[in-house]
């Protein structure tokens, strides 16, 4: 105790001289140019001048001033950057406080010759990038690429290794200005040592397509290159995980290695994985690490980036049931002659089954009466797919670049279901029963491919594009159903013993030219065709048992079918671009003719129709400032309807349930809105957003119903009534004790479906309300204790015209508080809970709660921690039953179905990784 009180009181004296042995300099940074324009966010620096080390840094406030401290006894030299001006240096020396008045910063335009600086210089700013030296600031032996990125004036990492610089989130780190198995930031932070980065280099990237065309798009990518030492471009990093455990009745696996391997510009990855806990692929971060993603993106006329998940049923599991799968995969990467060629290529096997056991219960809203539902399943299913996924981008030359994308998939499904279903009048009258069994097994293959070639002309801004995409999936399937229906209004009973036989494939084409011209410097048109051929064919035969020949051979021509449905499309878009300092606007118009023809081989009929229509989208956004903004965007649409939608085929696969086709149907328009404002402060680390949606639709394609004696016909059709949505969320954040890095926000979030439809003639006006108000408070420093807290009370309307009286209305609530305590010894302990709440209504009189808690304890060992021992507890409380409430227009449902519910498990990972320059 003794010693520790003196050396508190050693560092408390050295703290108070080193407070006293200090300067102030303080200043003004303006545009030497117009000195009434100041600099805000310049960087301020002061390095030691022997050495070049970083002493310290500060940022130019919003009144142009800074303030910065100095150690006395320290000659440094201050250096001052701001993007696309500039630096200014001057060696301080004075023992004490210095105002240096203005400061005028000259624009890189104005400069008439290359000042150079001798001796080496920790930040440097070239034109539109910072560049740090990575040897002139210290971080631990051993430290990851993370800890010397905190060790950067104006980068910041939170515990989460997000990446935030010059107040904007960073969402690419490349390595020697290529990506690194993928788009997830911490694939390099986290496994790269700093020791084998020589420069950091700190840019806003511009998007792919606007590199490839030479037409800004506006967008911006706030970016970080890694540029290695020569003897650090080789290496290996993977992780290998595997945990056992059990609950009383079920025995808990899960397994995964995954492996990376690079030596330049070549990089190969392997993964496998094998589980019955709800793991079945690779998480999405996993997934970017080891050159697996889903993820796929695509600009539109506006320089809009739109991301799509091109995953299917073997990449996540929905949480219905108990999954048991086995997932493989191998990728690789390359490239060279300076990266003019590109090759990635990855290929997947898995293996997922599936045993769900659910029940459902459900209330039909009629003019004059309620019938209510009830049906119990046991399903089985078993998939089975080999994944193939190819790359190719080709530099022609300097203004012409190629990419072509390549996807092919095969697989078989396998389902086995067992049903129970009862309906009955609002007054428990009994009407129906209905008990069915169904085996099918179906082989499945797709192919995909794509061809993307640009040029940019002379002209800076001119541009040609040529898009080439095609996609083509093919199904077969042979099944069986056993149905036995008892109609107590009818007195009857129906027995159904058939076999099913399917055959359907799908194909589509589409092809465009664009052709952009810069009209001012500011303004870009745009022309551009676009054609699509869909081919379509659907061969549905159902075949009754036989008891003559006892076998399945007499056609049943009322649920058979033989349909084909063909689509053409030609389309011209002309579209202009605005961009400027102040404001980017869009105007795209959209001429579009569409025909459809579709056979009915069965009935020897064909039905020939074409629409013309107009699709414009307007887009605008006002730039405020440099971190705030309003945007506008209003869109036109009209779509065709599809294949199921329009064949005349009655499904009596749910004898209870049958659907029914309508090949008179028309396309449905859509007038969208949309207006968003968003805004960040640096200084204060605050951010603040709002998103309102509004959709109209028009010509609807909606689901009738017609209800007789318990069975539901359900038949498609154009409502004439306009049915509408509208969606808002909001949110604003900001630090709450700074000191600590403990930061809050809250949110407002809601949606309204208004829609229509006809039930047993009467017309039925449905509307779905959830409002819900969320607050949040984070705090991830990986030190003593984080936490993640959120709060999310809400209301839900489920309403029907028929029966106002009998809607489900009803309070939730949610909330979420995620607990991780950090001890000495490497000890981590943790608790996360999730609470929901659903309140009772007036047709679900149960109210729904659950409290899901999953607490757990794990300790690293070895000296870079890269091994880790977890023990934990899936829902302590056994509470984690499925369940959820929805409305699917005139019927309220209720469904409940088995989860992976309570099991310990003891787990150990290793995240290893052997780089050049690496482990001493």
């Amino acid at each position: 105790m003794k010693r520790l009180t003196i050396l508190c009181v050693l560092l408390f004296l050295s703290g108070c001289f080193c407070l006293h042995a200090q300067t102030k300099i303080a200043g003004e940074v303006v545009d030497e140019g117009d000195k009434a324009v100041k600099l805000v966010n310049a960087t301020v620096m002061l390095v030691q001048s022997h050495d070049s080390i970083l002493v310290n840094f500060a940022r130019v406030n919003d009144s142009g001033r800074f303030s910065i401290i100095k150690p006395d006894s320290v000659p440094c030299l201050l250096i001052i950057s701001y993007p696309k001006f500039g630096d200014y240096y001057a060696k301080v020396t004075d023992s004490a406080d210095v105002d240096l008045g203005q400061i005028g910063l000259t624009s890189v335009s104005n400069l008439i010759e290359e000042v150079l600086v001798t001796g080496k210089i920790p930040v440097v700013i070239k034109g539109d990038t910072t560049e740090y030296d990575a040897s002139s600031f210290t971080v631990e032996k051993n430290a990851k690429v993370e800890d010397l990125l905190k060790a950067l004036p104006g980068i910041s990492v939170d515990g989460d290794g997000k990446i935030t610089a010059q107040g904007k989130t960073v969402e690419k780190v490349l390595v020697d200005g290529e990506e690194f198995f993928g788009n997830d930031p911490t694939l390099v932070t986290r496994n790269v040592r700093s020791d084998m980065v020589d420069k950091v280099q700190l840019y806003e990237k511009k998007s792919e397509e606007a590199e490839r065309t030479g037409v800004d798009d506006g967008q911006r990518i706030q970016t970080i290159n890694l540029k290695l030492k020569e003897d650090a471009k080789k290496g290996m990093f993977g992780k290998a995980e595997g945990g056992g455990g059990a609950d009383r009745d079920n025995g808990y696996y899960m397994g995964t290695l995954a492996v990376n391997k690079f030596s330049g510009s070549q990089k190969v990855g392997v993964f496998g994985i094998t589980s019955n806990d709800g793991t079945v692929s690779l998480n999405w971060q996993d997934s970017e690490r080891f050159g697996f993603s889903n993820m796929s993106s695509e600009v539109s006329d506006d320089g809009s980036v739109y991301f799509s998940w091109t995953g299917d049923n073997m990449d996540y599991w929905n949480g219905r049931g108990r999954p048991r799968a086995v997932n493989s995969g191998v990728s690789y990467a390359d490239a060279w002659k300076e990266s003019k060629h590109k090759l990635n290529m990855n290929y997947k096997f898995g293996i997922i089954e599936n045993d769900e056991i659910s029940s459902r219960i459900a209330q039909e809203n009629l003019s004059d009466y309620v019938q209510n539902s009830s049906e119990t399943n046991n399903n089985f299913t078993r998939n089975q797919k080999h994944r193939f996924n190819g790359r190719y981008d080709l530099k022609i030359d300097s203004a012409t670049t190629l990419t072509m994308t390549i996807g092919a998939a095969k697989g078989e499904a396998r389902v086995e279901r067992a049903r129970e279903a009862v309906t009955t009048q609002g007054d428990g009258e009994l009407l129906n029963e209905n008990v069915s069994s169904q085996h099918s097994e179906s082989d499945n293959q797709s192919l995909d491919y794509s061809a993307y070639l640009t040029r940019k002309l002379k002209k800076e801004g001119r541009s040609l594009a040529l898009r080439i995409n095609g996609r083509y999936d093919e199904t077969q399937g042979d099944g069986f159903l056993q149905a036995s229906t008892n109609f107590y209004t009818r007195d009857s009973v129906a027995d159904i013993n058939q076999r099913k036989l399917l055959n359907s494939s799908t194909g589509n084409f589409r092809t465009s030219l664009a052709y952009s011209e810069p009209l001012t410097k500011r303004l870009v048109g745009t022309v551009q065709y676009e054609f699509t051929r869909g081919v379509s064919s659907s061969v549905n035969n159902s075949y009754n048992y036989s008891e003559v020949g006892g076998g399945y051979n007499e056609l049943d021509r009322e649920f058979s079918n033989d349909f084909n449905f063909n689509t053409t499309r030609h389309a011209a878009n002309l579209s202009f671009n605005y961009r400027s300092d102040l404001f980017d606007a869009n105007l795209t118009n959209n001429l579009r003719e569409d025909k459809m023809y579709q056979i009915n081989n069965y009935e020897n009929l064909d039905l020939e129709r074409s629409f013309l229509t107009y699709n414009p989208s307007i887009f605008f956004r006002y730039k405020i400032s440099k971190t705030k903004g309003v945007g506008f965007r209003f869109s036109r649409n009209n779509s065709l309807p599809s294949l199921t939608q329009i064949q005349p085929l009655r499904q009596n696969t749910d004898p209870l349930n049958i659907v029914v086709g309508n090949e008179n149907l028309q396309p449905s328009q859509s007038n969208s809105y949309n207006l968003d404002y968003n805004t960040y402060n640096m200084l204060k680390n605050a951010y603040g957003y709002f998103n309102l949606n509004f959709t109209q639709r028009f010509n609807n394609i909606q689901q009738n119903i017609t209800i007789e004696d318990g069975i539901r016909t359900l038949s498609y059709a154009n409502l004439d009534r306009v049915a509408s949505t509208a969606s808002m969320w909001s949110r604003v954040g900001r630090d709450i004790i700074k000191k600590h890095k403990v930061r809050g926000s809250l949110g407002l979030n809601g949606t309204y479906n208004n829609y229509f439809n006809y039930i047993n003639d009467d017309l039925s006006e449905n509307n779905n309300f959830d409002f819900s108000f969320s607050l949040d408070f984070y705090k991830g420093t990986k030190k003593g204790l984080d936490f993640s807290l959120e709060f999310s009370p809400g209301y839900s309307v489920l309403k029907n015209s028929l029966q106002p009286n009998l809607n489900s209305n009803g309070f939730t609530y949610n909330s979420r508080m995620n607990l991780e305590y950090y001890l000495p010894w490497k000890v981590r302990l943790y608790s996360n809970m999730d609470y929901t709440y659903q309140a009772p209504t007036a047709v679900f009189d149960e109210k729904i709660e659950r409290l899901l808690w999953r607490p757990g304890v794990s300790k690293k060992f070895l000296k870079d921690e890269s091994l880790a021992l977890e023990v934990f507890v899936n829902d302590v409380l056994n509470q984690n039953i499925g369940f959820s409430r929805q409305q699917n227009a005139s019927t309220l449902v209720q469904d409940r179905y088995n989860t992976i519910a309570r099991y310990f498990m003891l787990k150990v990972s290793w995240d290893f990784t052997s780089m050049k320059g690496g482990k001493e």
